[in-house]
Parts: C-alpha cells; structure tokens; sequence
C-alpha cells in the first residue's frame, strides 16, 4: 500500500517545524503535570446558585461519602448578598470545599448591550462593551474578595486583565484564583495561552472539545490547569463522557473535572432537591468509572490555590472601604 499525501504540506511544515500541531490523528501521552500542591485531578459541581442549594448538596456529598473538590456559582456575584456569600463561604470552610463565584456585571444584565440580545450578538460571548460594566466587575471582585473569596470566574479576556493587574498591586489577594468561563470558549492551545497570558489561573474548555484538542493545550500550556466538562446540560447538547474521564486526566492533568450537569435542562432552572440528588448520583457514577479505569490516579489536595476554599474574613477586609 502506498503512502496516502497529507494536503496543506506547506502548512503542515511550517507548524511542525515550530512544534506546533497540525492533525488530530495523534498518538497520547500521559502528561506529568499536577496541581501545586500535588495531585493530578479534582472535581467540580456548577451551578451552586445560592446557600439553599449549597446547604442541600453539602449534606447530600456527607451523606452519601461522594468526596468533590470544589462547587461553582454561575448567576453572578452581584445577585448575592454579602450575608448570603458569608454563610456560603463559612458552609465550604466547614466541609473543607472551595467555591468559585461568577462576576455578575455581564450582558445579559446590561441595559447596554442591545446588541448582544440579538441572534448575531450571542456570538461574541459575554464581553463587556461599557467602562461602567468593567468599573463594576472590579467593585465586584473586590467585595468578593473581602469576604474571603479565592475563586472567581471571569467571562471578559478585558475583565481579567485589569483584575489581575489587581492582583499584582496587591489590591487583590496573591492566592485569589482567576479562572476563564467556558463562554471564553478557548478551543485550541493558542487561545489558551492569551488568556493565560492575560491572568487566567485555569481555562473552562469549550465543552465538546476532543481529546486531541486537549493534549495539545496540555502540551502547549504544560503549566496551565484545565477544567473540562465531562456531562453537560440538555441546552449544551446533553453529552455524558464518562468513559473518557480516564484517558482525560492521564493526557490533560493537572484537570478539573467539572461533573454532575447532565441531569438538568439548563443551568440556569433552580434544581429541586429531587434533581440535585440526582446530580450527586451522576457525579458519584462518573468517579465510579474513574476509579475502575485509572486506580492509579491523584486527587488534587487542600494545599493547591486551585481548591479556592474561601479564607476567614478580617473586620478590615469586610469594612466599607472593601465594597
């Protein structure tokens, strides 16, 4: 049999020549890559929109013995109140989980984004076209952060910029993470690099994003940790790869596994405590074949930044000034 041609040959030569890659028929590598702290995986619970459904899911991990790394909240920050965000924070102290809250200043809230109300302006994503938006993200972050919180998500390349640049002057905690929205939709290892350039701690990955895809985001962004959605809502297509989960954290680590989404239509419908029982159950049934493909694998520890388990609040962080 004689060899079949690969087209685009200029294109494929200059991009192997750089190292970087030009198919998705690849062959896969285990990464060597963790947490700081250690460990090769963690997992996620989004759309922990309050302390109510907080309060439920926490009891339900105890009761069960189901063990997750850290929740998300994803209607944005601004909807909460800061008694509200302290007992969350406090519930996730308690249990020893982290929790990421979601910037709430976006377009869907915006009475200036007309534009992205439109069919063609979902497609630019959640970018911030006003400087009273960005000035509200920052008073946002801020407040978060007084209150003790260590995980943030950012939908806005802008956004996380001047956040980060926050951070630096340290008007912003050090140990303050800043992870990317998957509205951020990063979909190849050059995207990735922007935004970790940009002050991205970790980067959400487009949902249906192959396994190829990801090994070279790894391979490109060795130090950059992953989250990546392994079950996702009805309204996201509805996929379930749990017989993926393994070959994921051996070429994508250090990866959070973002779990437990597919049983609800869409993340925004309140769940009942009906269906959040039913989303441990899928995130217990997605460690389960886990653990039976890859026995070998680690857990990220408490140590990492990338836990986001919430500090104690100061009088001093919690003053005025702060918010």
């Amino acid at each position: 049999m004689t060899d079949v041609t690969m087209s685009a040959g200029t294109a494929r030569d200059w991009l192997s020549a750089r190292g970087y890659p030009f198919t998705d028929n690849v062959e896969f590598h285990r990464s060597d890559g963790e947490f700081d702290g250690g460990g090769q995986f963690g997992v996620e619970i989004p759309a922990v929109n309050s302390m109510r459904d907080l309060e439920i899911i926490v009891k339900l991990l105890n009761d069960q013995g189901v063990r997750v790394t850290r929740f998300n909240e994803t209607l944005g920050s601004f909807l909460l109140s800061d008694a509200e965000l302290s007992d969350m924070f406090a519930l996730c102290r308690e249990n020893d989980h982290g929790i990421v809250i979601s910037l709430g200043p976006r377009p869907e809230y915006d009475t200036k984004s007309a534009f992205y109300r439109t069919g063609f302006g979902l497609e630019m994503g959640r970018q911030i076209n006003n400087s009273d938006g960005i000035r509200a993200c920052v008073a946002e972050a801020l407040r978060l952060a007084a209150l003790g919180c260590r995980g943030i998500t950012v939908y806005d390349i802008g956004v996380l910029r001047v956040l980060a640049e926050l951070r630096t002057d340290g008007l912003l905690p050090s140990d303050l993470v800043f992870k990317t929205s998957s509205h951020c939709m990063p979909t190849n290892p050059f995207l990735a690099r922007i935004f970790a350039e940009n002050g991205a701690d970790s980067i959400t990955l487009a949902h249906d994003l192959g396994l190829p895809m990801m090994q070279e985001i790894r391979r490109l962004n060795p130090g950059l940790p992953m989250d990546v959605p392994t079950d996702v809502y009805r309204t996201k297509g509805g996929f379930i790869r749990f017989y993926e989960l393994a070959e994921i954290v051996q070429i994508a680590a250090p990866v959070m596994l973002k779990m437990g989404a597919s049983v609800q239509e869409h993340p925004y419908d309140p769940p009942s405590e009906t269906r959040t029982a039913e989303r441990v159950r899928r995130v217990a049934r997605g460690l389960e074949m886990l653990d039976r493909h890859l026995p070998d694998k680690t857990t990220i520890t408490r140590r990492s930044r990338q836990y986001a388990i919430p500090a104690a609040p100061s009088d001093e962080r919690q003053g005025p000034a702060a918010r």
